[in-house]
């Protein structure tokens, strides 16, 4: 079952979504809590740990937008509801899964839930040994454009440079964060990440090749350098999740 939480100031718009679930969805979300106000959706989210939260975007003193600041890990999907159409583009920006426009449609709202719930379905990846869902969540990056949110499974390697990191990503520009490497890698998964040099951070997913006499390791076209004394340790955890050697 989706963990679901609903937020939104109007109690007819929460009895209004929840009636559609429970009518359409019974078999597929539980609904697990209903809030009016951020706060106490940021307390209800941490408490319940939903795998779904709707959440209205226009309420009094906050905007359901600002859910993203409360958290350094989105592990769960955001829908927003919105009775303005021009929140549709900040709401995607920020990593939403959707939105839905007031009044709500029934098939809309079933349609969005079903998606979700089958990408969740088909996600590659479980947590294992208390790491987070390396194939779902999401890292926070605060860098000097505003907010970006870069799935685990995006993040290629990061890159050292002081007190700063680069954040090399599957595809377009590099992320520039003010964060130290290891502040970052608390937030990744031990099973996904591995420290090759005090200075670089990479996804085992990506490597392409790893030079031995170079100390060199490529992930498709970006090269980072390898420790030495990393070689075997990095070979034997790649060899975790790699179907065969030979």
């Amino acid at each position: 079952m989706l963990r679901t939480i609903i937020v939104d100031d109007e109690n007819s718009a929460r009895q209004s979504i929840k009636k559609i679930l429970e009518m359409y969805l019974h078999d597929v979300v539980e609904v697990v809590g209903m809030t009016d106000n951020l706060d106490s959706a940021v307390s209800l989210i941490k408490k319940e740990s939903p795998g779904l939260v709707f959440m209205d975007i226009s309420m009094p003193q906050q905007s359901g937008l600002d859910v993203f600041n409360y958290f350094d890990v989105i592990n769960f999907d955001v829908v927003f509801i919105t009775a303005h159409n021009q929140y549709a583009v900040d709401a995607v920006g920020l990593g939403a899964s959707g939105y839905i426009l007031k009044p709500i449609k029934p098939k809309e709202l079933v349609d969005t839930v079903l998606k979700i719930n089958m990408k969740r379905k088909t996600k590659p990846n479980e947590p294992k040994n208390g790491d987070l869902d390396y194939g779902y969540s999401k890292l926070m990056v605060n860098h000097q454009k505003g907010v970006h949110i870069v799935a685990y499974n995006e993040i290629r390697a990061i890159e050292a440079d002081g007190n700063y990191c680069k954040i090399f990503k599957a595809d377009g520009e590099p992320l520039y964060v003010s964060k130290t490497i290891g502040s970052v890698e608390e937030k990744l998964p031990e099973s996904h990440f591995f420290r090759v040099h005090r200075s670089c951070l990479i996804n085992i997913n990506y490597v392409s090749e790893i030079d031995k006499e170079k100390n060199i390791i490529r992930l498709g076209e970006l090269e980072m350098p390898l420790a030495a004394i990393n070689f075997k340790p990095l070979i034997e955890h790649i060899s975790k999740i790699a179907n065969s050697f030979i």
